[in-house]
C-alpha cells in the first residue's frame, strides 16, 4: 500500500511539473532545447544562411517575411511551409498576402542539412525562428537568444492567411487591433514594423493608394510619390521600403516615416496621428540602439505565439509535407 501511494505521489508530482511548464500545457520554449539532441543546430542554420545571403541578399528579408506570415496565422507552427495537397489548400496560395513570398528553398536547404546532422529532431518552426534571427544579424541588425522547442502543424489554413495578416492598406486602429489579437502591443507593432528597413514591396497594388491620390496621399513627400508612380508605370512596381539603405538593417525606416516617405499606408500610419506610436517612431529614428533592443524583444515575443491547443503537431522530416 505504501509503495503504491509513493508511486502515485511521484507520478502526480511529475504530472504537475509538466503542467507547470506552460499555461496551455505546452512545454516552455528554451534556448537550450536542443543542447543534447542537436547541439550544432545554430551553427548549421547560420552557415546555410550566411552562404545564401552572401550570394542573394534578398533572402534576408524573404526569410524574415516568412516568419512573420507564419506566426500571424495560428501561431508559429510552420504551417506556411506546407505545400497544397488534394485534401488541403496551402497558405502559400493566399491572395494577395502570400503569393509573392520567397525563400522556401533556403528553409529546405537548412532542413536537409539538419536531417543529416540530427535526423527527425529539429522542427521546421524552429528553423524559421533561427533563420529569421540570422537574416537580421547578417544585414547588420541585432542578434538575440532564440527560445526553441516549437512543433510543426499538420494543417495549413489558407482562409486564415487571407484574413489574419495585417493589411498594408490598414489604418493605425486596424494595425493595433491585429497585433493585440496576437498578444502584441503598440511598442511591438512599431518595433516589428521596422523590419521594413530591408526588402521591398513586390507590386504597385501594395502602395498605389499612397501615390495616386488615395487615402494617405496627402501625407507624402511629393518627390517620393513621383518616383513611386514611375515604379508603377515602368514595370512590375517593385519598390524598396527604405530607399537609402534597402539591404542594411538600420533605423532609416523610421527616419523615412518622419520625412513622409513611408511606402505603405500601414507604414506611414505609425507617424500620422501623433501620440505614443508616433513618439516611438521619433525615438527609434534618433536612437538605433533602442530600436535594435526593442526589435529583438518583439521578435522573441512574436516567436512565442502558440498554435491553438487542439492543433496536432509533429517534427516534420520535410518542411513541405506532413509525415506519413
Amino acid at each position: 500500500m505504501a509503495v503504491t501511494t509513493k508511486l502515485y505521489l511521484a507520478s502526480l508530482v511529475a504530472l504537475l511539473a509538466v503542467l507547470a511548464t506552460a499555461t496551455d500545457g505546452s512545454p516552455e520554449l528554451s534556448a537550450t532545447y536542443y543542447k543534447k539532441t542537436c547541439p550544432n543546430v545554430q551553427n548549421v542554420v547560420r552557415t546555410v544562411m550566411a552562404h545564401r545571403v552572401a550570394s542573394e541578399p534578398r533572402m534576408s528579408p524573404a526569410i524574415l517575411r516568412l516568419f512573420f506570415h507564419d506566426c500571424f496565422v495560428n501561431g508559429c507552427d510552420a504551417s506556411l511551409l506546407l505545400d497544397r495537397t488534394d485534401d488541403m489548400e496551402s497558405e502559400k496560395d493566399a491572395v494577395p498576402t502570400n503569393v509573392s513570398l520567397d525563400g522556401f528553398d533556403v528553409i529546405d536547404e537548412i532542413k536537409s542539412a539538419l536531417e543529416h546532422n540530427c535526423p527527425a529532431t529539429v522542427s521546421c518552426a524552429d528553423i524559421l525562428a533561427l533563420a529569421s534571427r540570422d537574416a537580421v544579424a547578417l544585414l547588420g541588425g541585432p542578434s538575440w537568444s532564440v527560445p526553441l522547442g516549437r512543433k510543426d502543424s499538420l494543417y495549413a489554413s489558407k482562409d486564415a492567411a487571407e484574413n489574419d495578416l495585417p493589411n498594408p492598406h490598414g489604418d493605425l486602429g486596424d494595425l493595433l487591433k491585429s497585433f493585440e489579437e496576437h498578444g502584441l502591443d503598440a511598442r511591438d507593432l512599431t518595433a516589428l514594423s521596422g523590419a521594413h528597413t530591408i526588402g521591398k514591396a513586390h507590386s504597385c497594388e501594395n502602395y498605389r493608394d499612397r501615390v495616386y491620390g488615395g487615402e494617405g496621399a496627402n501625407i507624402i513627400d511629393p518627390s517620393f510619390a513621383e518616383r513611386r508612380r514611375q515604379s508603377c508605370e515602368e514595370g512590375s512596381g517593385e519598390a524598396p521600403f527604405d530607399e537609402e539603405t534597402p539591404m542594411v538593417f538600420d533605423n532609416s525606416y523610421f527616419q523615412d516615416l518622419i520625412a513622409q516617405r513611408g511606402l505603405l499606408t500601414s507604414d506611414q500610419e505609425l507617424y500620422t496621428h501623433g501620440g505614443p506610436v508616433s513618439d516611438l517612431v521619433k525615438m527609434y529614428a534618433m536612437h538605433g540602439e533602442t530600436f535594435f533592443a526593442d526589435f529583438a524583444k518583439a521578435m522573441v515575443k512574436m516567436g512565442s505565439i502558440r498554435p491553438p491547443q487542439w492543433m496536432q503537431a509533429e517534427v516534420r522530416l520535410n518542411c513541405r509535407v506532413v509525415n506519413h
